[in-house]
Formats: structure tokens, sequence, C-alpha cells
């Protein structure tokens, strides 16, 4: 079965939908910077109601078809959903600062690999390529649905919220 933004109704048809959008992306795939733009771009106009799985897997499609949204500049602030992310003018700015974030990441990386330091545990991303992002993403996505009795330190994944996408995308940053 093909999975359409319709058909994504459940964590499990996410889930299935991250692997084939992961599986899908050859080498000329957007940056993980230049996917978060992206996707902040096409929520502009968006209806403030939570997005639901639908809603997800449509905003994903849309930030991988939208054309490339140019250079962020690295952020020195700390990266956290804990502000409250509970619209799509929310998520915009929790986007923006997530890029920006993995442009600083990128740039610390490098600057310790040219004085030859080790850098086999990665930076605060522990992937540098989206499709490792979006696998990852996946993968705790998983874990995290099939934990019995859910997260209680945590905001629930579901029903999907503006803040639960946050939540989803922190940890798709760090989870390995």
């Amino acid at each position: 079965m093909r999975l359409t933004d319709d058909t994504v109704a459940s964590g499990g048809d996410m889930i299935a939908l991250l692997a084939r959008l992961a599986a899908g992306l050859g080498p000329d795939a957007p940056s993980v910077d230049d996917f978060l733009l992206r996707w902040a771009a096409v929520l502009d106009g968006h209806d403030t109601a939570d997005p639901g799985w639908s809603g997800l897997a449509g905003q994903l499609r849309a930030a991988l078809a939208a054309t490339p949204a140019g250079a962020v500049g690295p952020a020195a602030l700390p990266v956290s959903a804990e502000d409250g992310v509970d619209s799509p003018q929310a998520l915009r700015r929790y986007l923006a600062l997530l890029a920006a974030d993995f442009v600083l990441d990128r740039q610390e990386m490098a600057a310790v690999a040219a004085r030859g330091g080790w850098t086999g545990d990665g930076g605060r991303w522990s992937y540098a390529r989206l499709p490792d992002v979006l696998d990852t993403w996946a993968s705790w996505l998983a874990a995290v649905l099939d934990r019995p009795g859910g997260r209680p330190w945590a905001p629930p994944v579901e029903p999907v919220t503006w803040a639960s996408v946050a939540e989803q995308l922190g940890a798709a940053r760090v989870y390995e």
C-alpha cells in the first residue's frame, strides 16, 4: 500500500512513512537545516488546529518538495521546546532554531576535526544527513509507541499536537 497523507492515520503509519522518505532520499537530499527551514516555510498560513498524523505527513512531503530555503546562521541559543510549541507559528520558530543549532553543531564538529580531534560521538545532533535523521525519528517513535504506560516525564506523542511534533523533533535530534 502506498502511504498517502490521508492514509497516515497512526503512529505506525508515520513510522513507515519516515522510513520510506529516508530510503527515497538520494545523494541530492536537502541538508538537515535546509529541510527544517523548508518545513518552516510551508507552515505559513497553516490552520492552528493540531495537525494529526495525516497533517504532519503532509507537512513533511511539502517540505521535501519545497524549493531550497537558503542559508541560516548558527544559533548560540540552547534549543528547547519547553517554551511551548502550541501553534504553527511556534513550530516555525522552533524549526528555525533547530536549523540554526544544526549549522552551529556542524561548524563545531568541523573545528574539532580540523584540530585532529575525535568526532565519532558527533555533537548535539546524532546524525548529519537528513535520511539518518528521518530514520532516527522513526526509530524513536517506534520505541515510544511500543512503551507500555507511556512516558510520564514528557508530553504524549498522541494525539499529534504542535507540542508533540516539537517533542518528536527534539528526540530525533539526539536519539541513536
